[in-house]
């Protein structure tokens, strides 16, 4: 997988995942500001480490061939 479709794959699974944990991070938090923004974090987060998790992944399935 290149890394541009890699990068392009975390991106729309991360969309998915900050509508998820919006709702139920305001259902937490009560107030959609601090869900937002603690969702947002969460998200950006999530979209790196994501991506090193993959390429990190490949570089040891890689080894094994």
């Amino acid at each position: 997988m290149g890394k541009k479709i890699l990068f392009y794959k975390a991106i729309i699974w991360n969309v998915f995942g900050f509508v998820m944990m919006s709702v139920l991070s305001y259902l937490w938090f009560g107030g959609w500001i601090q869900s937002l923004s603690f969702s947002l974090i969460a998200v950006i987060i999530s979209i790196f480490t994501y991506i090193l998790y993959e390429l990190l992944w490949n570089k040891f399935i890689k080894r094994d061939k």
